[in-house]
């Protein structure tokens, strides 16, 4: 059951659902308001879509299709199937243009998360700016969890954040980390740092 419930800024009536008490509209000046158009974004990153793809296939703006991911990633509340590991691998995950110097880090932001080998399973993750206080904020995520060691690459944050006495740094550390960083960018095209896709030919855009 629905009620109504006030009157929008754009002059629309505004409804209720007396169950759940969530608002909606029965109709939206903008697709990108309605939780179906939502909901079938996320489906739609989750099968690999991009976000130009996205916007273009369900006639939103790029920024709504970036606005859903981010608010759809922070409310993720991972939980892990142990409280003690042996060897934690951490990594940051980030996509570039061309060039490794011209890096465009995703949705403006950079992935940091905590993985275990033996388990299979990402443990914490974080997203926000590639500086020292997401390392920060993955570690307090880590509290509850005993770890004997943190295993990750050379990057500065890391060493000031993690504790030396349980920190083991370098490549030969972290292989299993980068070879899951590679099938997230095979699986989620927002990743990729190249691709062989190609627009389709003129003649078909101008068929469809």
């Amino acid at each position: 059951m629905w009620e109504k419930n006030g009157i929008k800024k754009n002059k629309a009536q505004n409804y209720k659902c007396t169950d759940c008490k969530k608002q909606f509209q029965h109709e939206y000046l903008y697709w990108g308001a309605d939780i179906n158009i939502k909901r079938q974004i996320i489906k739609m990153l989750v099968h690999g879509s991009g976000v130009t793809d996205i916007a273009k296939v369900l006639s939103v703006s790029k920024g709504c299709v970036i606005r859903t991911l981010v608010k759809t990633g922070t409310q993720v509340n991972l939980k892990s199937s142990k409280k003690y590991y042996h060897k934690v691998q951490i990594d940051e995950l980030h996509s570039f243009v061309g060039k490794k110097e011209k890096k465009v880090w995703t949705v403006r932001r950079a992935i940091i998360y905590a993985y275990d080998a033996e388990t299979d399973e990402i443990i914490a993750v974080t997203a926000g700016k590639r500086s020292k206080k997401q390392v920060k904020d993955l570690f307090k995520r880590l509290n509850d969890l005993t770890i004997d060691w943190f295993c990750t690459d050379n990057w500065k944050a890391f060493k000031e954040v993690l504790p030396y006495e349980r920190h083991l740094i370098g490549k030969q550390f972290t292989k299993t980390i980068e070879g899951v960083n590679t099938s997230l960018r095979n699986s989620c095209k927002r990743l990729n740092r190249r691709t062989t896709a190609r627009a389709a030919p003129k003649f078909l855009k101008e068929s469809l």
